[in-house]
């Protein structure tokens, strides 16, 4: 499956695919703070020493025989565990100095960006979410095109709906406190229970409702570009619920009043 960065993917088919469903304003690009700021609420997980430093991999490209730096960022808390438990089998003393650490998506993201401004040794920040989301992600998006044969990149969902009378598509909006919102879930399944509420309290609405994807890249290029502005401020990102458990629960297990691990930027990490 390949791996993208958070950087914006050219010619996604889903980015036009996702800003057709919109209805046109006058283009005003969202400020990068505020997009990281939306991107702050989702955690991401890796594998970091005690002072907080990502462990980067070095590995050979095959066709340039040039070193690789890689950083291996993961959506999914049980990626993370599991790669943590390989460090443990193939080099225990590496892994008795580490850890695993959280940072969010939106530090993910300004790290990311610095790093491509680098003209040499870049660290690839490969991004690894849950391969069940990701099947889900490639089943969604074979409906739109069946030739699909990978999907481009971190997948987020969201709800769709249809107005009986016009039969115009639009998004699925929350309301909270007194405003709305287009959450796009990073789990097909916490959306699906949303979803399964609403249609349980609206039955007229369950017809008009289905689930669709896109890929984080397109989403976030075209709040930077600022495309369609009045309905991108809408849009909320809603992590993995398994995941902010999970997060949860390295707080508890960390010394009292201490974080779970404190992630210094890639950019500034020394490799280990």
């Amino acid at each position: 499956m390949q791996q993208r960065s958070l950087q914006r993917v050219a010619a996604l088919g889903f980015a036009a695919f996702l800003t057709s469903l919109m209805t046109c304003t006058p283009a005003r690009a969202i400020p990068e703070d505020e997009v990281i700021k939306k991107l702050d609420s989702v955690p991401v997980f890796l594998i970091a020493d005690t002072k907080g430093n990502p462990l980067i991999v070095t590995l050979k490209d095959d066709k340039t025989k040039k070193d690789t730096s890689i950083l291996w960022l993961f959506l999914d808390q049980n990626a993370a565990k599991e790669a943590y438990g390989n460090l443990q089998k193939s080099n225990d003393k590496a892994a008795k100095e580490s850890q695993i650490g959280v940072i969010s998506l939106g530090q993910a993201f300004k790290a990311a960006k610095e790093e491509q401004k680098k003209k040499e040794n870049k660290v690839n920040f490969q991004f690894q979410s849950d391969p069940k989301t990701v099947t889900a992600a490639l089943d969604l998006a074979k409906k739109v095109d069946p030739k699909t044969k990978d999907f481009p990149g971190i997948p987020v969902f969201y709800a769709m709906g249809t107005d009986e009378k016009t039969k115009a598509k639009g998004f699925v909006t929350f309301e909270k406190d007194n405003k709305q919102y287009v959450p796009l879930f990073f789990d097909k399944d916490d959306l699906e229970r949303n979803v399964d509420q609403i249609k349980r309290s609206k039955p007229e609405l369950a017809k008009q409702m289905n689930i669709e994807v896109a890929p984080l890249d397109a989403v976030v290029g075209n709040m930077l570009e600022g495309k369609n502005d009045t309905e991108f401020n809408k849009l909320t990102f809603v992590p993995s619920f398994k995941a902010v458990e999970y997060v949860q629960s390295l707080k508890k297990a960390a010394a009292p009043g201490a974080a779970p691990a404190s992630v210094t930027p890639a950019s500034s990490a020394p490799k280990p």
